[in-house]
């Protein structure tokens, strides 16, 4: 038996054609929020699950660059340009629904770790996320759920980029899904 993942538009986040005159030269630039329709289906059986994410762009992370409230380990790298940072983005678990009801984040900090309540905030494997549907701290049992990711870039300082030319934001973020 299989798990099934969906990610709306294949999971691209565009953030279009941002002119570099609406960037700072000397403060990080953050972007609206961009969000992804998720969509994970386990089969008949109820099962519990969980859903891990690397960063392809570890290397172009930004230090620093999410601010308050976010750690390095949920701070993503949205590539390089030039051998200069572009920048990085966060990926938090949102409005998270099974067909039973509303199910709230949950995470550990890598495998046999207790599970302890999450704002959503999503950070790097070996962290692991689930979710619960119940007050009760554990994985909930379900055959599938509907959720969001959702995306929020910062870009870096122009005087840290190359801007003699284009730059792409190119983060790329592996998502994983296991039985637990």
């Amino acid at each position: 038996m299989a798990c099934n993942l969906s990610l709306a538009g294949g999971g691209i986040v565009d953030y279009q054609t941002i002119p570099a005159s609406s960037l700072s030269p000397t403060q990080f630039t953050p972007l609206a929020a961009k969000t992804v329709g998720l969509n994970i289906s386990c089969g008949q059986a109820p099962a519990q699950f969980r859903v891990m994410l690397s960063d392809l762009q570890s290397a172009s992370k930004v230090t620093g660059i999410l601010g308050a409230g976010f750690t390095e380990a949920q701070n993503y790298g949205l590539g390089l340009a030039n051998s200069k940072r572009t920048g990085g983005y966060s990926v938090t678990l949102k409005n998270l629904q099974s067909s039973s009801g509303t199910l709230t984040p949950i995470m550990r900090s890598s495998q046999g770790a207790a599970w302890q309540n999450s704002d959503g905030k999503v950070a790097q494997s070996p962290s692991q996320y689930s979710w619960r549907s119940g007050t009760t701290v554990v994985p909930a049992f379900v055959t599938s759920l509907t959720g969001t990711l959702e995306v929020k870039a910062v870009i870096n300082r122009t005087q840290d980029l190359d801007l003699t030319r284009d730059v792409t934001l190119d983060g790329r973020t592996s998502l994983s899904v296991d039985y637990i």
